[in-house]
């Protein structure tokens, strides 16, 4: 009487082995897939936060803005202004703010406000903060300001008559934003202060 062999035949190793080959490659090309889009939504989320800062920071920067006699000066892609700032590196309080594209940058430059400069004199831009960039890949920043609630949009922000001379701030701005990603939503802005001053 003939006893069985026990174990696997060539046919059953070869065929074990290569179903374990394709459950390994199929394990870890799920990993690898895992894993790049993990790296991709965590850059996202990243840039999505980035932005909501920047959008955040620009609104309360803008509707802030202090209403001192020639001290908003706005153009279709520049604009200043004076706000109250809580501390960025060695700046706070009341801040002349520059904001402008420089070599697709957003680019937000600091000066400390002086009241013994004359009134016309250029802020000491950098001497404290240097020039922050605020956002990269920018393709296109234009502004532009409603002098009145009541005005059109327009690239200057005082009134085109001697409506409200007083007024040292416009009533509204408007940025549009463009990045290499695509198009922001306009960022529009009521000025606080401007009601103040009606």
């Amino acid at each position: 009487m003939k006893r069985a062999q026990s174990g696997m035949t060539l046919v059953e190793v070869v065929v074990a082995a290569t179903i374990f080959a394709a459950i390994m490659l199929a394990t870890t090309t799920a990993f690898r897939t895992f894993a790049r889009s993990y790296n991709a939504l965590s850059f996202e989320t990243a840039k999505t936060s980035r932005i909501r800062e920047v959008d955040s920071f620009l609104r309360g920067s803008f509707r802030d803005a202090v209403a001192l006699e020639g001290q908003f000066e706005g153009s279709a892609t520049e604009v200043k202004w004076v706000a109250p700032i809580d501390r960025v590196g060695s700046a706070g309080g009341l801040q002349h703010l520059r904001l402008s594209r420089i070599s697709g940058k957003l680019a937000l430059s600091f000066a400390p406000l002086d009241y013994s400069a004359p009134l016309k004199s250029e802020p000491r831009w950098g001497a404290f903060v240097d020039t922050y960039t605020l956002l990269e890949g920018i393709t296109d920043l234009s502004l532009s300001y409603r002098p009145l609630a009541s005005d059109t949009w327009g690239v200057s922000p005082q009134p085109a008559d001697s409506r409200s001379g007083h007024a040292s701030l416009p009533a509204m701005v408007r940025l549009q934003i463009v990045t290499s990603g695509g198009e922001w939503p306009p960022i529009i802005v009521s000025l606080d202060q401007h009601e103040a001053l009606q």
